[in-house]
């Protein structure tokens, strides 16, 4: 590991305490002092895949990635391209820090590269293979039921638990139509689930979508149903014998 050191500014600054379970940096390119906000994943040692892939996004957004891939190698101390290559990499630092729970980030304050911190931090808390965890997702998944959700409510909740088990992939595919076949196998199992999950007064729209041919994608099926639930809606309010037992509008 690389160490050169940090400003002491740069040290207190990573150490500040947590603000609401957000992660923010403060502004170092510039005059403005409104700080940034990198993630509202705040590593904490249980969240390392959701946190990965947030600060990653955030990283690539401004064009920095190759400080974590190590792309950005650190230049002789007499090159020209040095202290440019020093306050990137540190202000990167600064990011992944600022985006821990202060316990866990402490433990990284002494790392000397941006890269360095990412790979222990994959190391110490990286949880992709770890099959006790994915049970659980897929066991939550299993009995999930929409219940007293709205539609909307309910088919945000399973997209955060598809793109949970999402992160979990690992395939690597030598043919991109073997891929390809491989995603419409997963979006029709995921467009089942969401109908199996339905509330039973939308059983005539999940009838109406299944015979379609071919199947629409999963968005166009939510899209379709949560139409009808506003529909519905809008009939029952406006119907004088309101209730979920209605003669008027045959609602059950």
């Amino acid at each position: 590991m690389t160490k050169y050191g940090m400003a002491s500014s740069q040290v207190s600054s990573v150490t500040s305490p947590e603000s609401g379970g957000r992660s923010e940096i403060p502004n170092l390119g510039g005059n403005d002092s409104s700080p940034i906000l990198i993630t509202g994943h705040k590593l904490n040692g249980h969240n390392y895949l959701q946190w990965s892939q947030s600060v990653l996004l955030f990283i690539c957004g401004k064009g920095k990635d190759e400080y974590l891939t190590g792309e950005a190698a650190m230049p002789e101390t007499t090159e020209p391209g040095f202290r440019k290559w020093k306050i990137e990499n540190s202000m990167i630092m600064s990011w992944l820090i600022n985006s821990m729970n202060n316990d866990i980030g402490e433990n990284f304050l002494l790392f000397g590269t941006a890269k360095d911190i990412w790979d222990a931090a994959k190391e110490t808390y990286s949880s992709s293979e770890n099959i006790s965890e994915l049970f659980q997702v897929e066991s939550a998944l299993h009995d999930f039921r929409q219940g007293e959700q709205s539609v909307t409510q309910y088919y945000n909740t399973l997209t955060r638990y598809w793109q949970q088990l999402d992160l979990f992939e690992t395939h690597s595919w030598k043919c991109s139509d073997d891929a390809a076949t491989y995603r419409q196998i997963v979006e029709q199992k995921r467009l089942f689930k969401f109908f199996l999950g339905l509330n039973r007064e939308l059983d005539d729209v999940r009838g109406r979508i299944m015979g379609i041919k071919p199947l629409p994608s999963l968005r166009e099926a939510f899209s379709e149903v949560r139409r009808e639930e506003s529909d519905d809606g809008i009939q029952r309010a406006t119907c004088p014998n309101i209730g979920w037992l209605c003669p008027c509008c045959s609602v059950i």
